[in-house]
């Protein structure tokens, strides 16, 4: 693939990143979920176009969500964690298998605190939660991350095995 359409690719991948963390925002309904499913088109690009090019568009898709979403805690948590997750769950499935869970998890209990700090103290959004509430939040966030994490897993192979080659026109 040529680098002009590559570059195109990205814009077009970022852009449709910003959108879907832009409606997440306005509905402010399953705000985590949304972004997890933003970090597909970063999993497609790292796939696709290299991981160069997707780490271009997370952080062309951090930096705009940033700048113009209502909602900063969204793009707290897409910066954070799950638009740079796709490039670092290579890293890590790489590593063997204990040490893989043992990356993935200090990484994501590291990213939530990171976002939850940047979202309080510099965007100063939410209120004061503090104990049970916190241990309840990180236990069922850390739920979704190993779903999120299994599902990675699986729409990349299904990507590979079943799609790949139907959407190979569009990768030319």
């Amino acid at each position: 693939m040529k680098r002009t359409k590559k570059i195109t690719l990205s814009a077009m991948f970022s852009a449709l990143g910003v959108v879907i963390l832009l409606l997440a925002s306005v509905m402010q309904v399953a705000d985590i979920a949304v972004s997890m499913l933003a970090s597909a088109i970063v999993m497609l690009a790292l796939i696709e176009l290299g991981q160069s090019f997707a780490v271009m568009i997370y952080l062309a898709t951090s930096f705009l969500s940033l700048a113009f979403l209502p909602n900063k805690f969204i793009a707290a948590v897409y910066l954070a964690f799950s638009g740079l997750y796709p490039i670092l769950k290579r890293f890590f499935d790489r590593r063997g298998r204990v040490l893989s869970i043992i990356l993935k998890a200090l990484y994501f209990n590291g990213a939530l605190t990171g976002a939850l700090l940047l979202a309080k103290f510099v965007f100063t959004l939410g209120e004061e939660y503090t104990g049970w509430y916190l241990a309840v939040y990180y236990g069922i966030a850390n739920v979704a991350f190993w779903l999120f994490d299994i599902c990675i897993s699986r729409m990349t192979l299904a990507y590979m095995t079943l799609w790949r080659e139907k959407f190979r026109r569009f990768f030319k």
